[in-house]
């Protein structure tokens, strides 16, 4: 496509992409989970896509895929959905395949419940360069359930895996907590912390836990967005005309589209920089990120908490335009890598990110011929 339309700038994934080339292979088409502030969950699928099951690529396909990512990047490839979603047959002929090939790039394997007993080990020996990425939400075993009990899991479980994923080759294991779910509180959020204590204590520098709300809305579709008041949640936008204006506000708290029965915007807003402050102390302290990066969040969090504050002196309906063009430059500045430094997402760089050759022959092999136009479309 780049060469097809001499335009690189718009097919790059996100900003910064140079820098951290990670590619993403997409496993299914839906999902079999119910996880109720999910907007791809199986009700949502059924609602939006009329998708009343979902769809998988065959291993084969999904190996190719890979292995034509391989040939022109060094870069991570992350694998989008829980391999397991379609059975362990299913997971071990994919695996098979990544084993025959011998991909030398970093495999990214997200998990939706905790992985079947040797599963970690197979994609141990299946792949030499792996990570994994875990999504508990929160600490609380009850709010974790109220996401899909079909899908729930312990705690030690947690901590079992873990374990399993550092005695091994594992590279990388990224730990996701959220803030807003259903029956969470400032004190829950907090404890979610404490337990992120935990978990550095008895691991070592290859882990990390992230935390961040669930903005800057609920998901469309989702059990929580369709049904809000049943889930204890408040929307204050539901068409699409009414987030497009949630998104002309100038404060991220003016722009959620929600608050729950146990926090409000202002608990959001507060508990979040709570919780990130506390993190972040903990990440320098267990030296999952150096004294630099650190003291950089540190001071991004407080002057995030100070604009904030004046922000919320005004009413966004009568913020005078002089106000908000003197603010809108400082709320730009600390949108990004406030919570957490954005860099912590980023996986291990090489000193040569792309495999020019590789490029270069797909460049010289020219492009397939265009199909010949019909008289109709179909």
């Amino acid at each position: 496509m780049v060469f097809r339309h001499r335009d690189l700038q718009s097919v790059l994934p996100f900003n910064g992409w140079w820098k951290n080339p990670i590619t993403a292979v997409f496993t299914v088409k839906g999902c079999v989970h119910h996880c109720m502030t999910c907007g791809s969950s199986c009700e949502a699928c059924e609602q939006l896509n009329v998708r009343m099951k979902p769809a998988f690529r065959s291993p084969e396909n999904l190996v190719k895929n890979i292995v034509d990512i391989s040939r022109i990047s060094r870069g991570p490839i992350f694998l989008v959905g829980d391999l397991y979603q379609a059975g362990a047959e299913y997971a071990q002929r994919t695996l098979t395949l990544l084993r025959r090939v011998g991909i030398k790039n970093e495999i990214v394997f997200e998990v939706f419940g905790m992985p079947q007993p040797g599963y970690l080990k197979e994609i141990d020996e299946a792949v030499n360069n792996w990570s994994l990425e875990l999504s508990p939400e929160s600490h609380d075993e009850e709010i974790r359930r109220l996401q899909d009990a079909n899908v729930f899991y312990h705690n030690t479980e947690i901590e079992a895996v873990i374990t399993e994923a550092l005695s091994l080759r594992c590279h990388r294991i990224d730990v996701f907590f959220m803030i807003g779910l259903p029956q969470q509180t400032r004190s829950s959020v907090m404890q979610t912390i404490r337990y992120c204590e935990q978990l550095f204590k008895n691991s070592d520098q290859r882990l990390s836990c992230f935390i961040s709300p669930m903005g800057p809305f609920l998901d469309p579709g989702s059990r929580c967005f369709e049904h809000p008041q049943a889930c204890g949640y408040r929307l204050f936008a539901q068409t699409l005309e009414e987030h497009r204006q949630l998104l002309l506000q100038p404060s991220w708290k003016q722009i959620l589209n929600y608050e729950t029965r146990w926090m409000s915007r202002d608990d959001l807003v507060a508990v979040t920089y709570d919780a990130a402050e506390a993190l972040n102390a903990l990440k320098l302290l267990h030296g999952r990120i150096d004294p630099s990066r650190g003291k950089m969040i540190a001071k991004r969090i407080a002057k995030a908490r100070e604009l904030e504050s004046r922000l919320s002196l005004h009413d966004s309906e009568t913020l005078d335009s002089a106000t908000r063009k003197m603010l809108q430059g400082e709320i730009h500045e600390f949108s990004v890598s406030t919570v957490c430094d954005k860099q912590e997402l980023f996986w291990r760089r090489h000193l040569m990110n792309f495999r020019w050759m590789g490029i270069l022959k797909i460049a010289m092999a020219g492009f397939p011929n265009r199909p010949k136009r019909r008289g109709h479309m179909l």
